[in-house]
């Protein structure tokens, strides 16, 4: 783990600007003339809102470079996507993982290929990506190319479609038998398990915090009884069926932040008798007792090659430096409740400030 310090700390990045057009979730790709972020499902609408200007805190925020605008592009939709100005087309980064893997190939020039079906394969994308954002963690590494800043902290619940209580309130354990295939019943109902895509980073953390693991979970592609769907949209649960879920997304959903994805979907409880939220429709907000949890609880990452923000470095990059450094007022990264600032931003879509003492760290590049 690294201080902060290693994130270059200079004038002020984002601006909050006047006269713009307010995003809602968008539907179309964005535009960038600066940087592109790619990458994780659960914070894909947070970051856009703050990449194209919002006004959901009471105040208009937006997060820019020198006033050019950040393009972030969503976890799903076209099945290729291009993020510069005559850049080359490749597949689109789906969740977490497959947002560090194309982050990681920006910056060796290895050859990507995108885990989304019927996208591009073998492209060469130097350069073509700036940000990746990630919903869990990484291990650290001293001398890693990669820069792990946090973000915001969200939890980690699930969302049923069932009756009465029966499956409101599971315990890890009976996830884990779930998720393993070794019981399809929990209090006398049959539960179909639902996985989000590989690459996710709610798929990792889940099966990490339920003790389960990608050889021990069985899908059903692999004999098992695991369905594989993509992550936070609760509209495919079936009856009876169970699905992890970014209580972030889930609380953005129910605010009109993000897209209504809920279906007739109910969210559950990892932990007995704690709810994951507080309040209902456009009043929910985080529960900080349950995000608070050791283990339910996690924060989240936006990822960057470290040698682009680290003082001194040939390659560093102060715009670079300033979008991520959390003292700036709209940085990506700023964590203050003041409406005119992001984490004034992130609170509205589900997100709590990190971890006290979680600092900015190095991790190894993926393969």
């Amino acid at each position: 783990m690294i201080s902060k310090k290693a994130i270059a700390l200079c004038a002020t990045v984002g601006v909050t600007l006047s006269g713009i057009a307010l995003a809602t979730p968008a539907n179309a790709e964005p535009v960038s003339n600066s940087y592109s972020i790619v990458g994780s499902d659960t914070l894909e609408d947070v970051v856009s809102a703050l990449a194209n200007g919002t006004n959901i805190s009471g105040s208009t925020v937006r997060s820019t470079v020198n006033l050019t605008s950040i393009g972030s592009f969503d976890a799903t939709g076209s099945s290729y996507i291009t993020t510069k100005s005559g850049g080359v087309r490749f597949g689109r980064p789906n969740g977490s993982g497959d947002g560090v893997k194309a982050l990681s190939r920006s910056i060796d020039g290895a050859a990507y290929t995108s885990g989304t079906p019927g996208s591009p394969t073998g492209v060469v994308i130097t350069g073509q990506v700036d940000i990746a954002r990630s919903s869990s963690a990484g291990t650290a590494n001293a001398n890693g190319e990669l820069m792990y800043v946090p973000f915001g902290r969200d939890a980690i619940a699930y969302a049923y479609n069932g009756t009465a209580a029966d499956i409101s309130s599971l315990s890890g354990s009976e996830m884990k038998s779930l998720y393993e295939c070794s019981v399809t019943t929990v209090n006398g109902v049959t539960v179909t398990p639902i996985i989000p895509q590989n690459g996710s980073g709610t798929r990792k953390d889940w099966l990490a915090k339920i003790g389960s693991s990608e050889t021990a979970m069985r899908t059903v592609a692999e004999g098992g009884c695991v369905v594989e769907g993509q992550e936070h949209d609760a509209t495919t649960l079936t009856t009876n069926s169970v699905m992890p879920m970014a209580v972030s997304r889930w609380i953005a959903m129910n605010t009109g932040a993000s897209y209504d994805k809920r279906g007739t979907g109910t969210l559950g409880s990892m932990v007995a008798g704690t709810s994951p939220v507080t309040g209902t429709g456009s009043a929910m907000v985080p529960n900080p007792t349950y995000y608070a949890d050791t283990t339910w609880g996690r924060d989240t990452y936006l990822v960057v090659e470290y040698a682009r923000v680290s003082l001194g470095n040939a390659k560093y990059d102060a715009n670079l430096a300033k979008l991520i450094d959390p003292t700036q007022a709209t940085a990506l990264t700023n964590t203050s409740a003041v409406a005119t600032r992001a984490g004034a931003v992130k609170k509205k879509y589900g997100f709590l400030a990190p971890t006290s003492g979680v600092v900015a760290y190095r991790v190894a590049k993926t393969s």
